[in-house]
């Protein structure tokens, strides 16, 4: 008896132990997580500095942006930046602010401006951004026939986007007040056409070598595992909704200023976007263009009923530039991402791209094709 006492004292020590130790090592585990993967299993925003500079010249920048993390509404906030813009009337452009400081120093300007502190920093080039495109095997694409420059290379309509073509995209050859503006549209449509595919490019790239491989050109104070983290989670949490702001600007003579008060309103409704329970587009029903892309006479007419019991505004309808879409093609103009999956899934639509365009009045462009009458998608709900 005395034998089979002590064993079980033995037995409770040892189980006690056994918890204790795996306790310890959970806690340590939990609490030595990268920030990131931590922050994203909390409350609290995360802020990131995002650049992409020119493959010709290191020390150009093409696009600044922050993006802002909300875990607990999962919103994404992306905060645009004009590289000529002065944030100050006395202070140098950000873009000169870049070459002369660079991304430490551009980082510092950018965070006094918002008020917020920016810890993390991504940098990337055109280059690598081609790269990238390659290892996925390319992205579904489509540019409309009047998104196309006089001279330029690239194809119309759909086609598949693969690296060779991702400089041409970005780097439009018209040179006027309009360019920086129509290049930003394009980085855009470039990130949300790779967001509306995300659930089907992150099995090509969860294999750690493939995303290593993948990653090679990135520049980040962050972790290897922080960025495999922050890009799965985005992938595969199919909640996490873009919302797109360019910081509001104004010319004088030469320079471009930002337009304050402008800012101030945009930031205030960015902020509540971001941050409300509610979702922010739900009840605001998106505006559309329908286009007829067949033979089929007035079909952009008689659709125009049928959509608008489905909750969507119908601001024109009209021809397509041609009538031989073998397929209805759903267009993303205003970088809304939940505009365009949710009306995509409503209409029935399989081919749905971002091809972001702020200069139209328009949310989404809907191209009507030979299918048409195939069309069979969700009821809303609100």
């Amino acid at each position: 008896m005395e034998l089979f006492r002590k064993a079980r004292l033995f037995i409770v020590i040892g189980s006690a132990l056994t918890l204790a130790i795996f306790a310890t090592v959970y806690i340590f585990n939990f609490f030595n997580r990268a920030n990131l993967e931590k922050a994203l299993n909390g409350k609290d925003s995360v802020s990131i500095l995002f650049v992409v500079t020119s493959t010709a010249d290191d020390k150009r920048v093409e696009v600044i942006s922050v993006t802002q993390l909300f875990p607990a509404t999962q919103r994404i906030g992306v905060i645009s930046f004009y590289p000529l813009i002065h944030l100050r009337d006395d202070e140098p452009s950000l873009k000169d602010i870049y070459r002369n400081k660079g991304i430490s120093g551009l980082s510092a300007a950018v965070s006094e401006f918002l008020g917020e502190r920016l810890t993390l920093q991504v940098k990337t080039r055109n280059d690598t951004l081609a790269q990238f495109v390659d290892i996925l095997g390319g992205l579904d694409y489509f540019i409309p026939a009047a998104d196309v420059l006089k001279d330029e290379n690239l194809p119309k309509g759909q086609f598949i986007l693969d690296g060779s073509l991702v400089s041409r995209l970005l780097n439009p050859p018209e040179k006027n007040e309009y360019t920086p503006a129509f290049k930003l549209f394009r980085y855009y449509s470039l990130f949300l056409n790779a967001w509306n595919q995300r659930a089907k490019l992150w099995p090509l790239l969860k294999g750690e070598k493939i995303f290593a491989l993948a990653v090679r050109g990135v520049e980040t104070n962050m972790t290897a595992h922080d960025l495999y983290v922050l890009t799965q989670n985005l992938s595969t949490h199919k909640s996490w909704l873009p919302i797109l702001l360019e910081v509001p600007v104004r010319r004088v003579k030469d320079n471009f200023l930002v337009d304050k008060d402008s800012a101030a309103l945009y930031f205030r409704n960015l902020t509540k976007q971001l941050t409300q329970n509610d979702h922010p587009f739900m009840n605001e029903p998106p505006k559309m263009e329908v286009k007829n892309g067949t033979h089929i006479a007035n079909l952009a007419r008689t659709a125009r009923a049928e959509l608008s019991r489905k909750g969507v505004q119908i601001l024109e309808f009209t021809n397509a530039d041609n009538n031989d879409y073998d397929e209805t093609v759903l267009l993303g103009t205003s970088g809304n991402a939940f505009y365009l999956e949710s009306i995509a899934r409503i209409l029935g639509v399989r081919r749905s791209y971002a091809a972001v365009n702020r200069a139209l009045f328009t949310d989404l462009v809907l191209v009507m094709g030979k299918d048409y009458n195939k069309l069979k998608g969700e009821e809303v709900t609100r």
